[in-house]
């Protein structure tokens, strides 16, 4: 293993592989499981305010520094969206068979990889207004790939709508809450 740093939050190894501080977002948000009992199926608190606490408290762990680390490969970007899709299946209370695009696209959450596209286009676009001519040329060099850092299997196959008449009832039920 090599060496780790930890500079404002951000973990960074010698190769810069963006692992370390993946893993780190990862087990940070995990601790957050105290929010379970908030989010669970039993719970009285409408899906509307769980997602709400999901991107008010869980979230922005996530997208902290997400311009530094946009080159982090699929598979740890996708170890996030997997913990999104968790989240957002908790607070749903959604049966194991609705797809996790489903969701996100009932929701109108995007997947990670959008959102972090977003994020990072956003920032790149301040780089312009910045006095310095190196800083400026940086988002030339970082972009993040068109596709998406995470490719969901259910794209493959078959394209969801996010229409009310496939929508499974015990998903309709919770949504309409």
């Amino acid at each position: 293993m090599g060496r780790h740093y930890s500079l404002s939050g951000v973990t960074l190894d010698t190769r810069l592989t963006w692992s370390p501080h993946i893993d780190q977002v990862r087990r940070t948000v995990q601790r957050m499981s105290m929010l379970g009992p908030l989010l669970n199926r039993r719970s009285d608190l409408s899906v509307r305010n769980g997602v709400l606490l999901y991107k008010q408290l869980i979230r922005p762990l996530m997208d902290y520094a997400c311009p530094a680390w946009r080159s982090a490969a699929r598979s740890h970007v996708r170890r996030l969206q997997v913990l999104q899709s968790k989240c957002l299946r908790l607070a749903t209370g959604a049966p194991w068979y609705v797809g996790n695009r489903q969701i996100h696209q009932d929701l109108g959450v995007p997947l990670l990889a959008d959102h972090i596209r977003a994020l990072t286009e956003s920032f790149d676009s301040k780089l312009a207004d910045v006095g310095n001519p190196l800083v400026r040329q940086l988002g030339r060099y970082l972009n993040f790939p068109k596709a998406g850092p995470v490719a969901c299997r259910e794209s493959q196959g078959r394209q969801g709508t996010a229409d009310q008449s496939r929508r499974p009832p015990a998903l309709s039920k919770r949504l309409n809450e």
